[in-house]
């Protein structure tokens, strides 16, 4: 039997996920920096090698790997993910990039890339990646 406090996890669980979805697709795909700060924490936490603590080093990160913006609605590309998957106040999102061979300069293989969330009180708070330094 289901109980009341299932039921809450998963309501919370439901709208984590469409917080980092949110996310994603407006601040990463649509490089909408200003919108950041409407979800991602201050003191943001950064578990990747490749950016620094926080929200401003994030964006400042972004802005780097992905270019200025904000892109207009409509005419940029979408992540397809695969799976999004939340237990708690985790959030991962799976999706296959397409990167240069390591064997083969002149062809291209398609790996799986995660992004993990942690959110806490409706915002995120931590994150992790499969990227290397």
């Amino acid at each position: 039997m289901t109980g009341s406090s299932d039921i809450a996890d998963r309501g919370v669980e439901t709208e984590n996920k469409r917080i980092v979805l949110a996310m994603w697709h407006e601040v990463i795909n649509g490089r909408d920096y200003a919108k950041a700060g409407q979800y991602i924490a201050e003191d943001y936490i950064q578990n990747s090698p490749s950016a620094g603590q926080g929200l401003a080093a994030l964006v400042a990160f972004l802005k780097w790997e992905l270019g200025e913006g904000p892109l207009a609605p409509g005419t940029y590309e979408l992540t397809q993910f695969r799976h999004v998957i939340a237990e708690g106040d985790l959030v991962q999102l799976m999706f296959q990039r397409t990167i240069p061979d390591p064997k083969d300069a002149a062809a291209t293989i398609n790996v799986w890339w995660y992004d993990t969330y942690r959110l806490k009180d409706g915002m995120i708070v931590e994150h992790w990646d499969s990227a290397l330094e």
